[in-house]
This record gives structure tokens, C-alpha cells and sequence, in this order.
């Protein structure tokens, strides 16, 4: 997030405020309910949102610098020393219009709360560019100190992954599954992690951000392999419905005392049985795409296609064979089973007679 406020011009951030009061107008202040009762944020407060992690960010460099002696007497030996401090100061007038914003939230100010947090956004992205620059005279751009707030950041991310996965694991998901993520949390821990990075302690924190990372990777496997498991049984029985369905139409044909063989050769098959080994070629096909499921969806869509023609024309025969004359019927009969797996259907045509 820091990333764009740094791309982002002091006139840009007023666009965006702007921009910000106009939906604001345009839409009601009170909250929006979706999803499970949760409540989405007004723009304002997504606004002071952006804004609190633009601070932290600035506050975790600010505190590894002056942690670091050696980089405050390397700042110090080409006059930036300073500099540095007129940056800590503006850094404190940024943290002053925050504190307003959120003050004027809690009244219910949005306008104002937007005022306050574009100017603080501005103040963070002016103070964390300089600092960079004043790192970057001193021959520390590329020291330990970046380094340290990027451990930080990736950590944070990983915070937020976890967040995500804990909304889209299901009900019943095992508690050692959902114990990986409390363990990976609590290795998390920004405080403690800064507390280490400001001894100097960051082979550690590097250790610590890497065994959490493999904690949710592993729930990550555990989803892939569910998702992997539920579009199998799926794709097996839909699979299961369509040779079903046509071999209970060649078999009420055939009881019926009804012949299939010009329907057969007008598709381009000899017999029955051929048309059924094609099938079973296509499905198969279909199953040994489990593990690219794209394509899997597309091998099913041509077998739906396939089954849907044989269905139509079988059914506009029987109709005839009912009516007793080569009227050709109009095919009503005939249940959609193909082509829809893709777009949620179960494929069920039932018995269509």
C-alpha cells in the first residue's frame, strides 16, 4: 500500500479525496451489510485505513534508524542529521492530522475524517520519500535498515493472507487445520518482531516469518486438495447422469419396439454400441483432466453437446413412433442434460418421458 502513496502526487491524493467526498454524496453514510452481517467500510474510513498503514510504515523506519547508532553517526557525517530530525517532526504533524481524522469519524464527520487523512497520507509520503533519500546520501539505502522494514511488511501480508483464508475455510474444516493458522498468527506478533529487528536480531525474525509462511502454505495444500476432491465427485457424477440418461433412452426405445439405427447413422454412428464407446472415450478423457480442471469443464461441455444432439433426435424419433407418422415432432420432449455443468447445473434430465 505505501508503494502507491509513494507514486502518488500531493495533487493526487486531493483527487482522491475529492473523488471520495463525491461517492459519499452520491450514497447513503450508513454502513452497506453483505456477506454474513459483516459491514463494509465507508470511504472515509477506508481512507483512514490506507492511512494508519502509511504511518506505520513511516514509524517502523523512522524507529530502525535511530535504533541503528552506526547509521545515525553515517547520516551525521554528511550533514543530514538535521534533516533527518525536521522529518521526525513533520512525521509527528502527519500523526496529528490522523488522530483528527479518527476523531472525526467517531462523530461521524466524514468529510472532515477524509480532509484530515488526505493530509496525513501527504505528510507520510513526503517523510518516508525523504528519509529514503537521506538513507540513500548516507550510503545506507541498501544497508539492513530496508531490509528490517521489509521483514515487517512481508509479515503483515501474511497477517492479511491469513485473514482471507479464515473466511473461505469451511464449517467443518479440522481443528488441526484451522490450529495452523492460530500458530502462524502468533508467530506473526509485529511487536515483538520490531522489538527484535531493533536488536538487531534479524535472522531471526527472517526464521520465524518463514516457519509461518510454511504453517498456511499447508492450509493452502489442505484447500487445493478439497477443491481437488469436490470437483472430482462432481465431475463423476455428472458423468454418471449422462450415460445414464442415454442408456435409458436406448433402452425404453428398444422395449418399445423402436429402431435407432437412422438416428445412429444420421449422427455418424453405426450402432449403439458404437455411440456408447465413444462416450466412454470422451468421459474418460474427461477424468484424466482431474488435475486441470478447465480443461476438464471443457471436455464436459463437449460431451454435453454430444449427448444433448443423440437425446434430441432419439426423443423427436420416439415422438413419431408414439404419433404413429413421420410428422418429425417437435422434440418437447427432450430435457436439457448437456452443456450446463460449467454453469452450475447438475445435469439431471430425469426420465424425460
Amino acid at each position: 500500500m505505501l508503494v502507491v502513496i509513494q507514486m502518488m502526487s500531493k495533487r493526487q491524493l486531493v483527487v482522491l479525496a475529492m473523488l471520495v467526498s463525491v461517492i459519499m454524496t452520491a450514497a447513503p453514510v450508513s454502513a452497506i451489510f453483505y456477506g454474513q452481517g459483516q459491514i463494509q467500510a465507508t470511504p472515509a474510513e477506508q481512507l483512514v485505513d490506507v492511512a494508519d498503514s502509511a504511518e506505520q510504515k513511516v514509524n517502523d523506519l523512522i524507529d530502525l534508524v535511530y535504533a541503528n547508532e552506526t547509521a545515525l553517526e553515517m547520516i551525521d557525517d554528511v550533514g543530514l542529521l538535521d534533516s533527518l530530525e525536521n522529518n521526525v517532526t513533520l512525521y509527528g504533524e502527519g500523526v496529528g492530522n490522523l488522530t483528527a481524522a479518527h476523531d472525526a469519524l467517531e462523530i461521524e464527520d466524514y468529510e472532515g475524517a477524509v480532509d484530515y487523512a488526505t493530509e496525513a497520507l501527504s505528510i507520510f509520503r513526503e517523510v518516508f520519500s525523504s528519509i529514503h533519500m537521506i538513507l540513500e546520501d548516507a550510503g545506507l539505502q541498501k544497508c539492513e535498515l530496508v531490509d528490517c522494514q521489509g521483514l515487517l511488511e512481508a509479515m503483515t501480508r501474511q497477517l492479511r493472507r491469513i485473514d482471507r483464508l479464515r473466511e473461505i475455510l469451511p464449517e467443518d474444516t479440522p481443528d488441526e487445520i484451522t490450529q495452523l493458522l492460530d500458530d502462524a498468527e502468533a508467530l506473526l506478533d509485529i511487536d515483538a518482531a520490531r522489538a527484535l529487528l531493533l536488536e538487531g536480531n534479524t535472522t531471526e525474525v527472517r526464521e520465524i516469518l518463514q516457519e509461518a509462511k510454511e504453517l498456511i502454505s499447508q492450509v493452502h495444500d489442505y484447500l487445493k486438495e478439497q477443491a481437488e476432491e469436490a470437483n472430482g465427485w462432481r465431475l463423476d457424477g455428472y458423468c454418471e447422469r449422462v450415460r445414464e440418461r442415454i442408456r435409458e433412452r436406448f433402452r425404453n426405445g428398444n422395449q418399445s419396439g423402436i429402431d435407432f439405427a437412422d438416428v445412429l447413422e444420421s449422427l455418424g454412428y453405426q450402432s449403439e454400441n458404437q455411440f456408447m464407446e465413444n462416450l466412454e472415450s470422451m468421459i474418460q478423457t474427461a477424468k484424466g483432466n482431474r488435475a486441470n480442471f478447465k480443461n476438464a469443464l471443457q471436455d464436459l461441455d463437449e460431451i454435453g453437446q454430444m449427448v444433448q444432439e443423440m437425446d434430441q433426435a432419439m426423443t423427436q424419433k420416439m415422438n413419431q413412433h408414439m404419433n404413429g407418422y413421420g410428422s418429425g415432432g417437435d422434440g418437447s420432449g427432450s430435457r436439457n442434460i448437456g452443456g450446463n455443468y460449467a454453469r452450475g447445473g447438475n445435469g439431471n434430465g430425469g426420465n424425460g418421458q
